[in-house]
C-alpha cells in the first residue's frame, strides 16, 4: 500500500476503562479525523471497541473490529495509537496480517508508522513490544497493590459475596466487609441445608420460592433473574468467607475459572487468615461442605432420578475458550446446555444446536462426507444425533464457545467456528 494514493480509510477507536487520564473514543476519532482530512482521505467507517480490554480479548475477538473487517472498499485503518490495536505484539502483528491480505494498511496518529517498509514493520513490532512490557508493568503494579490491601484486612473490590456489604474501613482508609443483615439469614439457612445433605438445585428452588433476595452486582443492581439458578448458588456454596477466609482474588466474575476454595490468604506459618466476625461456619464445617458439593459435581455421582437425558449431538466437540476442555453436557432448569468442568460457564444448547445446524447446512452443505455431500449424509441421518454427530464432526476444524454473559437470547459472538479445509 502506498500512503500517497491512499484514498478510502476508516477508523478504529478502543478503550478499556473510562478514566480521568484516559483518551477518550471522541478524542481518538476526532484525532484520526484530523489525519484523514490534512491527506486528504476519505472516511467511508468508523468503529469503536469501548470498555473492551486488549489484554483479555484479541483484535479477532472484538464485535468493532469484526465490524470493521467485514466492511468493503478501504485502502488504510487509522488507529490513535499502536496500543489502541493489541497489547500482545502477536495479536498485532496478526491483525496487520489479516488487513495485508485484503490490501489495506494500518496507520497510527501518534506513532509515525509506515508499514509499507521493512523499516516501518520493525518500529511497529517495536511499539507493539512496548505496549505489551507496559501491560505487564501494570499487571504487577496491581497484583502487588492487590497483596497489600489483602494483607492490611481490606476489601480489593470486585462483586461482593452474597449475605456481605462492603463499608468504609473503621480503622484507616478503604474498606472492609461486613454481614449483610438483610441477606446474611439466607445465606446462613442455604449453608445448613446442604449441610443437612440437601442438593444445589432443591436449595436453588427454595431460594426462589421463599422469596430470598437475589445477589446484588454493583450499585444496588440485582443479577437482572427473577429466580436463583444451580450455579449461582454453588458459587456462594464454595466461597471461603463461609469461614472467615480470604480468597487470593475476591470480586472475580463468575465465568471465570473457579478457583480452589482452600487457595486463601495465609499467614507466615501457611495458616490460613480466618476473620471470626465474617464466618458463619467453622473451617471444618467448610471442608465438609465441598465433599458434600464435590460429590454432586458430576452427573454420574447424583442420583437416578435426577438425571436427565440429554443428546450426544455435541459430545466431545466444543471446547472451553477460557480453559481448553471439552464442554459437558447437561441440564440447568430442565434446559439442554453446554457446560464447562473447569470454569462452570454454560451456554443454552437449544439456540447452540439450530446455529450450527444452520451454518453447517449453509456453508458445507455441498462439501462431501465420504462419497455424499454435506446435505444428502444430513438428510440420511434422519432424527440420529450420534450420526448428525458425525456429520458435523466431519466438517470441524474447531469449534469454541467464550465467556460471556448467559441471558435470554443466544449470543452467536460466543461461538467460535472454523471450518476444516478443503484438502
Amino acid at each position: 500500500m502506498n500512503l500517497k494514493q491512499v484514498r478510502r480509510c476508516v477508523l478504529y477507536a478502543r478503550l478499556s476503562v473510562t478514566k480521568e487520564e484516559s483518551v477518550s473514543i471522541a478524542r481518538q476519532l476526532q484525532s484520526c479525523r484530523r489525519y484523514a482530512e490534512a491527506r486528504g482521505w476519505e472516511i467511508v467507517g468508523e468503529f469503536v471497541d469501548d470498555g473492551v480490554s486488549a489484554t483479555a480479548n484479541r483484535p479477532e475477538e472484538r464485535l468493532g473490529w469484526k465490524s470493521l473487517l467485514a466492511a468493503r472498499d478501504f485502502d488504510a485503518v487509522i488507529i490513535w495509537k499502536v496500543d489502541r490495536l493489541a497489547r500482545r505484539v502477536l495479536d498485532f502483528l496478526h491483525a496487520d496480517e489479516t488487513l495485508q491480505k485484503r490490501g489495506a494498511g494500518l496507520v497510527a496518529v501518534e506513532d509515525p508508522i509506515d508499514m509499507t517498509s521493512p523499516q516501518g514493520r520493525a518500529f511497529a513490532v517495536m511499539l507493539a513490544v512496548f505496549g505489551e512490557m507496559e501491560a505487564e508493568a501494570i499487571r504487577a503494579r496491581v497484583r502487588a497493590a492487590r497483596a497489600q490491601i489483602l494483607k492490611d484486612g481490606r476489601w480489593p473490590g470486585g462483586g461482593i459475596p452474597y449475605g456481605y456489604q462492603s463499608v468504609p474501613n473503621p480503622d484507616g482508609p478503604g474498606r472492609v466487609l461486613m454481614k449483610d443483615v438483610e441477606r446474611i439469614g439466607w445465606l446462613s439457612d442455604a449453608v445448613a441445608k446442604a449441610l443437612r445433605g440437601e442438593t444445589v438445585n432443591a436449595i436453588a428452588t427454595w431460594l426462589t420460592k421463599s422469596g430470598a433476595p437475589l445477589p446484588v452486582r454493583r450499585a444496588e443492581r440485582t443479577s437482572g433473574s427473577t429466580s436463583w439458578n444451580r450455579q449461582t448458588v454453588d458459587g456462594l456454596l464454595r466461597n471461603p468467607v463461609l469461614a472467615g477466609m480470604t480468597p487470593h482474588n475476591p470480586g472475580r466474575a463468575k465465568s471465570t475459572k473457579r478457583v480452589d476454595p482452600f487457595a486463601v490468604l495465609r499467614d507466615d506459618r501457611d495458616r490460613p487468615v480466618v476473620n471470626e466476625a465474617l464466618a458463619i461456619v467453622s473451617f471444618d464445617e467448610f471442608e465438609s461442605l465441598q465433599r458434600l458439593l464435590d460429590a454432586r459435581t458430576v452427573p454420574q455421582a447424583r442420583k437416578q432420578s435426577e438425571r436427565q437425558a440429554t443428546s450426544p449431538f455435541l459430545s466431545r466437540v466444543a471446547r472451553c475458550d477460557e480453559c481448553a476442555v471439552f464442554l459437558c453436557r447437561g441440564t440447568n432448569q430442565k434446559r439442554p446446555v453446554l457446560y464447562c468442568p473447569s470454569c462452570r460457564q454454560t451456554i443454552g444448547r437449544t439456540a447452540l444446536d439450530a446455529y450450527l445446524i444452520d451454518r453447517l447446512l449453509l456453508e458445507r452443505g455441498n462439501a462431501m462426507v465420504g462419497d455424499l455431500a454435506v446435505e444428502e449424509a444430513w438428510a440420511r441421518a434422519g432424527h440420529d444425533d450420534k450420526a448428525r454427530r458425525t456429520v458435523l464432526v466431519s466438517q470441524l476444524d474447531a469449534l469454541v464457545v467464550r465467556r460471556g454473559v448467559v441471558g435470554r437470547y443466544f449470543d452467536e459472538d460466543r461461538v467460535l467456528l472454523t471450518w476444516r479445509c478443503e484438502l
